[in-house]
């Protein structure tokens, strides 16, 4: 790009035409060394130095998917975080109030103890009152919801007031269409959640009910709704229950375990429940009643002095883990089609927290294929059509849907997004499956793998960042089966899938230095497929214990089998350098380009071609000084925080502008920065810059040049603003 005779804006003197770099170019003494050119002729031409950075994604790719990945990237791991410890200790059945038990409920009357304590603590949900005329006018109540939030405390509850206390509750093996006369006591109340058998269909119920008619009893039998069950909405004895209010619970609760002590200990205790410290532990946005009972329990002995601080987050931090147990706790129903699919949804919604409701929907369907072949490989699993709600889907994984965003191409569009309600589930679901699942491990894998094939970042990102919390659990086995074929794939977005698990691994104290190892490994002895993922894993900076050895060995990838790897390494060289912008990542590039071997000095030019065109957006790892830079150009951004390398930055791309194997890229990335400015929050960073460059009448020439033609581009001109602001800095600019 070479404007001729340019004629400045205003009628100034037209400027000499600058000179073209030529071969062997040598910079002057007193200007940044290291015009990095050996050779010439037609061989130097063969090896042009690249323009701007490929997309790893491929060509499949739709424009802004690196920026939306590495967006994604950055949020999914804050919202992991990079500690989360997930207990793999024993996790024991709750009862009905929350405590460690092993026993199961018979039939018989509730003890009076029992319905003391519900009196003394029981909250009425907001529908209470029409659950209770319902019962008190038909008899029969099907009171369907989630376990755990508070149905059978509502349904004796229900009963407790209209038969004064005359409450039993029934086996769950009992056949409700065996029941007769004498198995029933005249005025009592009774409650049940059926077994194995399920409830009786409508003729059934009306028998039921007719039979408490003649006792003058009454009936609640509780229910879970399958997911797009319509019958449990307009059923003639069903009603839906909802939960009572959280705080209100833990508030009967607290008040219950601390009824004989001291006012001083009930308000110590309140505090405590909202104590940061304690609600992070607890990891659960609202608690379920009989969580509430537990957590309440938990902060009376705290508050007595009979449990340490430490020992309350403790035990805060199992109740994800215990609902992760009850979620896939084993038995004969575990396994039907409905159930795997069940458990799919809640794996999915691990997996792709954060993601659409759409993308997460369709996930869980593909799980539930893998899980579904791999207990009847010789089934062929379908998917329900209409007998399928997202509803009922959200209230079973404890998920709640909310308004997001979500990135297509480069522009962003609101979708419904879903996550657990609560940090602590995500975490502890994975780690149940890995600690306690392991026959689940396959599909899970084989699931994940295939989330890498899809192209929306939202998706295959989240799936890389799951894989790498379950390097954590047993690395040697998740490296085997999933990282390692994808690091050797000869396809660039698989190896950028195992370059980001492995990167997630690395954050994580029990591993991360095996996965460090493993890394520099095969960056200094795998072949060409694990060079490049090795330096994909370098460039975000936490793959070695120091700057020095990170760039060692992306030196390494970058020189390797006469540059074969060049514009893969000289791309995480840039991103590098955007993690951690200190003088040490320049200074490198500096000695490459001042290297004798032809090899070492196209890895500075190429390094430093991508260093001006990579976006802070796309950065994987940026340093937090970077955080508010936007899509600033990469370096603009690094000239504006840290302003004393300013002019080693312009020294970099001056010397890729006096080479000729990376000149027109080196023009072409300054061309957009011209073109792009105007409006941008970096224009005036851009106007600082420019002067930096000017070495000479030439340098001066060169930039005043290529001003002026941009001004007279047919399609894109540059307004008259930005051609004075940009033509002062450059006409301003000092020469020697």
């Amino acid at each position: 790009m070479n404007a001729q005779n340019p004629a400045p804006p205003g009628g100034a003197k037209a400027q000499p035409q600058p000179k073209q770099p030529q071969p062997q170019q040598k910079a002057e003494p007193d200007r940044p060394a290291g015009g990095a050119d050996s050779g010439g002729g037609s061989e130097e031409r063969a090896d042009v130095i690249g323009g701007s950075a490929a997309n790893p994604l491929g060509d499949e790719a739709l424009p802004g998917a690196a920026a939306a990945a590495s967006r994604i990237y950055r949020s999914t791991l804050s919202q992991h975080g990079s500690g989360t410890l997930i207990s793999s200790e024993t996790v024991g059945t709750m009862n009905f109030y929350g405590r460690q038990t092993a026993e199961r409920l018979l039939a018989g009357p509730l003890p009076e103890d029992e319905l003391r304590r519900l009196r003394r603590v029981f909250q009425e949900p907001a529908d209470y009152g029409g659950h209770r005329e319902q019962l008190r006018a038909g008899r029969l109540l099907v009171l369907y919801g989630q376990p755990g939030t508070g149905r059978a405390y509502t349904a004796l509850s229900l009963l407790d007031d209209l038969t004064r206390g005359q409450v039993s509750r029934l086996d769950p093996r009992t056949d409700l269409d065996r029941l007769d006369d004498d198995q029933i006591h005249d005025g009592h109340g009774y409650a049940l959640e059926p077994g194995t058998a399920g409830l009786p269909d409508e003729t059934g119920l009306d028998r039921l009910c007719e039979l408490l008619g003649r006792k003058e009893a009454y009936a609640v039998l509780l229910a879970t709704p399958e997911a797009g069950d319509v019958l449990s909405r307009g059923g003639r004895y069903h009603r839906a229950h909802a939960p009572a209010a959280p705080a209100a619970v833990l508030e009967g609760h607290l008040g219950l375990e601390l009824a004989a002590s001291e006012p001083e200990l009930y308000e110590r205790a309140r505090a405590t429940a909202l104590d940061p410290d304690v609600l992070e532990a607890r990891g659960l946005d609202e608690l379920r009643p009989a969580e509430a009972a537990r957590f309440a329990e938990l902060l009376a002995r705290h508050s007595r002095d009979e449990l340490t601080h430490d020992g309350l987050l403790a035990e805060c931090r199992k109740f994800a883990t215990r609902q992760a147990a009850e979620w896939f706790a084993g038995g004969v129903r575990s396994e039907t089609p409905e159930r795997l699919r069940d458990a799919a949804y809640r794996i999915s919604v691990a997996v792709l927290q954060g993601a659409s409701l759409s993308a997460v929907a369709e996930a869980a369907e593909e799980l539930a294929w893998e899980l579904a072949v791999t207990v009847d490989p010789e089934a062929t699993p379908g998917r329900p059509l209409f007998s399928d709600g997202v509803d009922a889907r959200l209230a079973s994984a404890r998920a709640v849907a909310a308004l997001g965003t979500e990135e297509v191409g480069t522009e962003e569009v609101q979708v419904r997004t879903v996550r657990f309600g609560g940090e602590a589930l995500a975490p502890a679901v994975l780690g149940h499956l890995w600690e306690h699942r392991h026959n689940a491990r396959g599909p899970v894998l084989r699931w994940l793998a295939g989330l890498c094939e899809d192209t929306r970042p939202q998706v295959w990102v989240r799936a890389a960042v799951a894989a790498g919390q379950l390097c954590r659990f047993d690395l040697s086995h998740t490296v085997h089966e999933l990282v390692g074929p994808m690091a050797q794939s000869e396809r660039a977005p698989r190896r950028l899938f195992a370059a980001t698990v492995l990167d997630v691994a690395a954050r994580t104290p029990e591993v991360g230095s095996a996965v460090r190892a493993l890394a520099g490994s095969w960056a200094r002895h795998g072949d060409e497929q694990l060079r490049w993922t090795a330096g994909a894993v370098l460039g975000r900076g936490r793959a070695t214990d120091t700057v020095r050895e990170s760039l060692d060995l992306l030196g390494g990838i970058g020189v390797w089998n006469e540059g074969a790897l060049r514009s893969a390494a000289a791309v995480q060289v840039a991103h590098f350098a955007g993690a951690h912008p200190e003088a040490p990542a320049l200074r490198r590039i500096r000695a490459w380009l001042s290297d004798e071997r032809r090899t070492h000095q196209d890895l500075g030019l190429q390094s430093t071609v991508y260093l001006a065109g990579v976006s802070v957006v796309d950065l994987w790892s940026r340093h937090e000084d970077l955080e508010a830079h936007g899509d600033w150009p990469l370096m603009l951004a690094l000239a504006d925080v840290r302003p004393a390398l300013a002019a080693e930055l312009a020294g970099l791309l001056w010397t890729a502008l006096q080479t000729s194997r990376s000149y027109e890229a080196a023009v072409e990335t300054v061309s957009d920065w011209l073109r792009d400015s105007a409006d941008q929050p970096w224009a005036g960073a851009l106007e600082r810059f420019l002067p930096l460059l000017v070495h000479g009448h030439d340098d001066r020439n060169r930039l005043l040049g290529l001003i002026k033609e941009l001004t007279e581009d047919p399609d894109q001109p540059l307004n008259d603003q930005q051609v004075r602001r940009l033509w002062g800095a450059v006409q301003g600019a000092s020469t020697p």
